[in-house]
């Protein structure tokens, strides 16, 4: 039997590009921001994710239960307390076009970057020992950190330089669970600690960030049968990881990218009078958002939170 070629089955798609996580070093890390500065002409979606030492300060007069269903204005300054009081280990950076390509720079690969600091001492910082162990057992090499580590000052610079910051309208962000990530970076950037409330947060991430920021974790409200933390989520969706291990910065703001582009083709699609919305709530609505900082009937004063150090 002859078999045309009209007949033949057609090709196999081809395999998606090998996904690499740079890292970045206070001796590369100029030349990484000049990778990033071209990839940023063409793609616009940013991604970010952090690791840190974990929770110092935990409320002394709530139930574990009920510290999901703290109001905004007490997981704010929940939040300021333990980001003024611990140093940045890591961040990741992704970036992505409309059509969720990474940047290839002409190569076999797409690359996502992920930014080693030194700020943080192992041996003498504030610092929660179980989020230690689990950085540890997943790779994160405290030591080669504060020899070789970015000074977080540099990173500013040159996050300034890039025009990531400060220039927020050209850009996407995305983030899961992001407060927290989003606190070290604007700590890390104004070289200030966070403000005394979250309006004034809120007013410095859109000085620094623009509006146009989303939070997986507050989108996932408003869709059913999303619900848990990361890497739910993406298994839901039919995202997996493809590169690095979890709690790794740059293999989760991976994940959290591609986990974003595939949660809007699923659920953000429906159009109607120039506006993208999902089951009537528009998306411009659910952008400059918090997961847990949600600025509804919000009251500046933290009046009746009580903290103490963990272990206290």
């Amino acid at each position: 039997m002859v078999v045309s070629a009209r007949d033949a089955p057609p090709p196999p798609p081809p395999s998606p590009a090998a996904v690499v996580v740079r890292e970045v070093w206070q001796h590369n890390l100029e030349e990484e921001f000049d990778l990033i500065k071209i990839a940023l002409m063409t793609h616009t979606i940013v991604s970010m994710d952090t690791e840190f030492p974990g929770v110092i300060y935990k409320p002394v007069n709530v139930e574990k239960r009920d510290l999901g269903r703290l109001p905004p204005f007490w997981n704010y300054q929940l939040m300021r307390h333990n980001v003024n009081a611990t140093n940045i280990i890591q961040l990741g950076l992704g970036l992505c076009d409309h059509k969720g390509c990474l940047p290839d720079f002409g190569t076999d690969s797409q690359y996502v970057w992920q930014f080693n600091f030194k700020d943080f001492d192992v041996h003498s910082d504030l610092q929660n020992p179980e989020s230690i162990e689990l950085l540890e057992r997943q790779g994160i090499d405290f030591e080669k950190n504060l020899e070789e580590g970015i000074d977080s000052a540099d990173f500013a610079a040159l996050m300034v330089e890039s025009g990531l910051v400060m220039n927020g309208s050209d850009f996407t962000w995305v983030t899961f669970h992001g407060g927290y990530d989003f606190a070290h970076l604007i700590k890390i950037v104004t070289g200030q600690e966070l403000p005394c409330n979250l309006v004034e947060f809120m007013d410095l991430v859109q000085l620094n960030f623009g509006r146009t920021v989303f939070d997986v974790k507050h989108m996932i409200r408003f869709c059913d049968g999303l619900y848990g933390g990361l890497e739910r989520v993406a298994n839901t969706l039919g995202v997996h990881r493809v590169a690095g291990r979890s709690h790794q910065a740059g293999s989760d703001t991976l994940l959290t990218l591609q986990t974003f582009m595939k949660f809007m083709e699923v659920y953000f699609k429906e159009k109607k009078d120039s506006a993208i919305r999902h089951n009537g709530h528009l998306l411009r609505k659910v952008s400059f958002v918090f997961h847990g900082l949600e600025l509804i009937d919000f009251d500046p004063t933290n009046e009746g939170l009580k903290l103490n150090p963990l272990g206290e």
